[in-house]
């Protein structure tokens, strides 16, 4: 087996769904026993997953409720939930996608990796290892790998919780030899057919010929041997991650107000993070959703002024937002959708100093939009018109209309334009420019015929006034 390269990981995490709700809590709960239950048959409901102080009361995986409950009387027990557990798996292959593009689901609690090809881009098993040690740290779990020549070699290491990481095949059979034949992953009735001639571990196997062992035992334990070396390796389905965004969080216990979500907020936020930066994407708009107890859900859409992807940003303009947002029932679940994505770009640098301030000036705009409301922050805009009071409207700010307003050429207008022109004296004026003839608004009955000038006060000020039918009137000032 010398020739053979470990190309193979297998990450198994047999507390997934527990440690998934133990991430949720105060570190004070955290610290109570607490157990998964699962009906097995007649037998009654069953441990299969628990935290560390319930293994220090006593309890162990496959004990009885009855028994565990003898053991620890104030022992905190909870219904183990399949589906959720599939999702938690998914969310694991998701958050290591970053790293690894090969991802084979193994249900219900185990990742495999195709690694072979990793290995000269990360510069051997070493440093992969770190790039996926400092990634799982990311989430809350406890976990055993194990590398291996063959799929099936890491993942019964991995799943008799021997964390063996090595580039040297010959390290990962000495470790398989180790193990009991009651981990070989093979049915019970060939475990105790191997049993009863005397093989009680792996390596008593590995050690006789296929042949032998075809003629004693059947077939299929040469084709588990031929699994089990890399001589045969079943076909793998990996991984694809969605096209959207959508997570979900199980807070345990009964919420009361949007301050107290920001904990679980925090944590699909990350989620959120990952699952852009892994596609160099950006969201300028994301829909919560808290679920309640015989109620409808409580749904708030917050909108962004500028594309966002970062953690950090998402969460403080989420806060400013639910600041404002009442929530109306307690809640015991909590939803991000991500459904309008785009691709994020780089700011390159401009000679127009609109431009360069413009990824600023969006980013306090979204922190105004969610401290006032989507609609307080507006941007004036041109519209088809001459009549000057006419020319431009407010619209809610967006950056592209920031833009487009920004480069526009100047025009022979002021700045400020009165509410209402104001009567003056034609002879405090002295005319610098003009006549511009102005003849419009027949068509909503708000006619207008003026004779437009740029002129200067007795104080110097430059203003723009007109004459019409009516006399002489001040419109604005210019800057």
């Amino acid at each position: 087996m010398s020739a053979r390269v470990n190309g193979w990981l297998y990450v198994h995490a047999p507390y997934l769904l527990l440690d998934e709700q133990l991430a949720a809590q105060a570190e004070n709960e955290r610290e109570q026993p607490q157990v998964l239950l699962q009906q097995q048959g007649a037998t009654g409901p069953r441990v299969v997953q628990l935290n560390a102080a319930a293994q220090t009361a006593g309890i162990q995986r496959g004990m009885a409720m009855v028994t565990a409950t003898t053991l620890v009387p104030d022992l905190i027990c909870r219904d183990y939930q399949h589906n959720r557990e599939q999702w938690l798996l998914q969310q694991l292959a998701q958050l290591l996608y970053q790293d690894v593009a090969q991802i084979a689901l193994q249900p219900p609690q185990g990742l495999l990796f195709e690694v072979r090809s990793l290995l000269r881009l990360y510069g051997g098993w070493q440093a992969l290892q770190k790039q996926l040690q400092q990634r799982l740290q990311e989430a809350p779990i406890r976990y055993y790998w194990a590398s291996g020549y063959s799929p099936l070699a890491a993942r019964l290491l991995a799943q008799a919780e021997v964390s063996v990481l090595s580039a040297d095949p010959q390290v990962t059979t000495a470790a398989l030899a180790q193990l009991p034949i009651q981990a070989s992953g093979l049915e019970t009735r060939a475990q105790q057919r191997l049993l009863d001639v005397g093989m009680t571990t792996l390596g008593s196997l590995l050690q006789r010929s296929n042949s032998a062992l075809g003629a004693r035992f059947g077939k299929d334990i040469t084709h588990y041997l031929a699994e089990l070396r890399g001589d045969f390796s079943p076909p793998q389905r990996y991984y694809r991650p969605p096209a959207q965004f959508y997570q979900r969080i199980d807070l345990l216990s009964e919420v009361a107000s949007w301050p107290q979500l920001v904990f679980a907020l925090k944590r699909l936020l990350q989620q959120l993070e990952v699952f852009l930066q892994g596609r160099q994407l950006s969201t300028r708009s994301l829909r919560l959703q808290a679920y309640h107890r015989d109620q409808a859900p409580t749904v708030v859409v917050i909108q962004f002024a500028h594309a966002v992807w970062q953690q950090r940003d998402m969460l403080q303009l989420c806060q400013l937002h639910l600041e404002r947002q009442v929530l109306p029932f307690p809640a015991l679940e909590l939803s991000i959708r991500v459904r309008e994505l785009e691709n994020r770009q780089a700011h390159a640098n401009s000679l127009l100093p609109v431009q360069q301030e413009l990824p600023a000036v969006a980013a306090l705009v979204s922190r105004l939009q969610a401290r006032l409301g989507e609609h307080a922050i507006q941007v004036p805009q041109v519209q088809a018109d001459w009549r000057p009071e006419h020319a431009h409207r407010l619209d809610a700010w967006s950056s592209s209309q920031a833009t487009a307003s920004a480069v526009k050429p100047s025009q022979r207008r002021p700045v400020w334009l009165l509410p209402e022109a104001q009567p003056i004296d034609r002879r405090q004026w002295q005319v610098h420019w003009g006549p511009e003839r102005l003849q419009s608004g027949w068509w909503d009955d708000q006619p207008c015929v003026r004779d437009y000038f740029i002129a200067v006060d007795a104080f110097q000020r430059q203003g723009w006034i007109y004459h019409d039918p009516q006399g002489w009137f001040l419109h604005g000032w210019f800057s």
